[in-house]
């Protein structure tokens, strides 16, 4: 008979959305994280974290009567249960330890700042759990720590189900048989029992460290690998920092850089960066990670992160071909790829994030390296231009989940914007015709653009998203994200209006109940982008407050009610690509140069990013807002007329 492997639940039953989750604020901000005070129970949630082995979807609810319920889904990317798939890596539900005491344990308050903590209580013992996933290791580790705080003696009982599971070899792709363990440390000793009874003397303090994994580690690698994740997270910190008069804006940044970084694991076939969300691990898509998480990481100043982009372009460019388009993904840690929904689009995503990282980063000599399978992805893309000047595709990111047609809005603003970095790229590897030829491309689309996608549509002067849709999609965004604003007052009308714009997000199309966080978030760079700051403001403000306060902080979403509102990501890196491209109107042009085109809301008075990474260069901008806008950067002083829509910035 064969076996068949059962993957675990992602989540429980009890932290499933549904839709009518309370909108508004639930969690407060503070200096270095968020505090849910346990004030509006029932609540629930689920958070995830990720390290270079590891990673974890931590899902807790704290009932009316203050019980805290923990559900821990592990993924570990590298092993693999289901060769060359998707989902295919081990993931297991680690019922870890139980604490009990002669009453009831109850919850006080639970924080994140970039471990997720909670704070409990039971006559007289203040108890502090702090969880993460190792950063280099396979393994979701936890420190408990029991505080006596009265003058008579404590006991508590310390409960290990399920010390060890055996998984057979017959589901590994190499025939080895694994095995999980949850380990139990107290005051550094091994504890070897199914159950075991501690003691607390009067106002003593201890300590109770927890290892569920595939890797079994000591009470001292315990430690060093929370030290690590603090490391890690504080790193985050010093990495572009982005500062606004907005407290609460400036908390979701910290945190998104943090989500959009961390998911990066190591494989055989080098660092590579993934969605996650229980399914996503040690894979590639040329969406997420090409056009939204890569190029963030040219100027973030991660070293990791960009060794992990570069990698990503290499194993995309193997697969250049100019009669047929890149796959979608290389998943299996480089093994295998998935193409289910054909063309997406996918040569114009690769294209758009290469392009910008190489012009970002200015390292002329990689850019040289690219240059076959730039021109080869181009070769194709040109080859799908119709004489519209409109570009086919089979799809687009959203995979048929709503109609596409044979040509799309998305496609074809990807494309434009990619085909305007190509020209920029050659010229600057003095490819001159070849540059004139991207820019004589990339106006034909424009105009495709207008002529074929340009339409009335549900009362709105706008965009269609392609011939066979008559409704209202968040995507008409895409033309303002990449300049094109000739019918922005009507789009941005559309866009916010209640057809699409809801409490929750943005609906994907108008009369349906889905939306996908990732077309918000290009929406609100592309309304700072055209000079609608005090509409973006307000739908930032309202959005920010939604994701970092609300049921489900503290990141963006993927979607609902698909996945659960997984917190992928790549959906963290276009929060923050809101700031440099959006607000601060950031784009690369060249090796050593870059155009800014500030637009801040009038009630910010400044603006400030700091340790940009940028061709080579650490740069300081601080943006002072006033009749005109007074840029310094690195130390040096522009101004700016706000009727001025560039500057160019040459570093040279």
């Amino acid at each position: 008979m064969k076996l068949i492997y059962k993957k675990p639940k992602i989540f429980p039953k009890w932290t499933k959305f549904g839709g009518d989750e309370q909108i508004g604020e639930l969690y407060t901000c503070q200096d270095d994280g968020i505090v849910f005070s346990c004030d509006k129970l029932p609540h629930y949630n689920h958070i995830e974290m990720s390290g270079f082995e590891t990673s974890t979807i931590l899902s807790y609810k704290i009932d009316k009567d203050r019980c805290l319920k923990l559900y821990r889904f592990c993924v570990f990317p590298q092993i693999r249960v289901v060769p060359n798939e998707t989902r295919g890596s081990l993931s297991y539900n680690f019922k870890s330890i139980e604490l009990s005491f002669d009453k009831p344990i109850k919850a006080d308050k639970v924080e994140f700042d970039g471990l997720l903590n909670f704070y409990q209580s039971v006559d007289g013992v203040e108890i502090k759990h702090m969880l993460c996933p190792a950063c280099d290791k396979k393994a979701l580790i936890e420190k408990i720590v029991l505080k006596n705080t009265v003058d008579k003696k404590q006991t508590v009982t310390v409960k290990n189900k399920k010390p060890l599971r055996r998984i057979l070899k017959v589901f590994f792709d190499d025939s080895k048989s694994r095995l999980l363990f949850t380990d139990v440390y107290f005051e550094g000793k091994k504890l070897n029992n199914r159950t075991d009874k501690l003691c607390l003397e009067p106002f003593e303090e201890k300590t109770i460290l927890v290892c569920n994994g595939v890797d079994r580690l000591d009470a001292k690698q315990i430690e060093h690998q929370f030290v690590m994740r603090k490391q890690f997270v504080d790193q985050m910190k010093s990495c572009m920092q982005v500062i606004t008069p907005d407290k609460e804006v400036n908390r979701m940044i910290e945190f998104c850089k943090i989500r959009a970084s961390e998911s990066i694991f190591k494989t055989k076939n080098g660092l590579m960066h993934a969605p996650g969300g229980g399914n996503y691990y040690a894979a590639l898509w040329t969406n997420d990670q090409c056009e939204y998480a890569n190029p963030l990481f040219a100027y973030l100043n991660y070293s990791i992160a960009k060794e992990q982009s570069v990698n990503c372009y290499k194993l995309f460019a193997r697969y250049a071909d100019k009669n047929k388009a890149i796959p979608s993904s290389i998943v299996a840690c480089g093994d295998d790829v998935w193409n289910g929904a054909g063309d997406r689009g996918d040569n114009s995503m690769f294209l758009y994030g290469l392009c910008r990282y190489l012009l970002s980063t200015g390292d002329r000599q990689m850019a040289i390296e690219f240059l076959p399978s730039i021109e080869i992805a181009q070769r194709y893309v040109k080859g799908q231009i119709t004489a519209d000047g409109i570009v086919k595709s089979d799809s687009d990111e959203l995979e048929n989940r709503f109609e596409s047609g044979k040509a799309n809005l998305s496609t074809a603003c990807i494309t434009y914007d990619a085909f305007i970095s190509l020209n920029y790229l050659y010229k600057e590897l003095g490819e001159y015709k070849k540059a004139e030829e991207a820019l004589v491309d990339a106006m034909r689309i424009r105009d495709g653009i207008e002529n074929y996608f340009g339409a009335k549509v549900e009362g709105y002067e706008t965009y269609r998203y392609c011939k066979e849709e008559s409704n209202l999609r968040s995507w008409i965004c895409l033309p303002l994200v990449m300049g094109i604003d000739c019918r922005r007052e009507q789009t941005v009308s559309a866009m916010l209006s209640d057809k699409l714009c809801k409490d929750n997000g943005m609906l994907s199309r108008s009369g349906e109940k889905t939306y996908w966080d990732r077309s918000l978030l290009y929406a609100l760079r592309g309304l700072f982008y055209v000079g609608e700051s005090e509409k973006a403001v307000d739908l930032l403000g309202r959005y920010t407050k939604e994701r970092l306060l609300g049921f489900h902080p503290p990141y963006p979403i993927e979607a609902f009610p698909e996945g659960n509102s997984a917190q992928l990501s790549a959906e963290s890196a276009l929060y923050v690509r809101i700031f440099t491209e959006g607000i601060l109107g950031y784009r690369p042009i060249g090796f050593n140069k870059f155009e800014i085109k500030p637009n801040l809301p009038n009630g910010w008075e400044y603006f400030e990013i700091s340790n940009m990474q940028l061709c080579g260069k650490k740069f300081d901008l601080y943006i002072k807002n006033g009749d005109e806008y007074t840029v310094t950067v690195n130390g040096e002083d522009i101004k700016i007329d706000k009727g001025e829509k560039k500057y160019i910035v040459d570093i040279k």
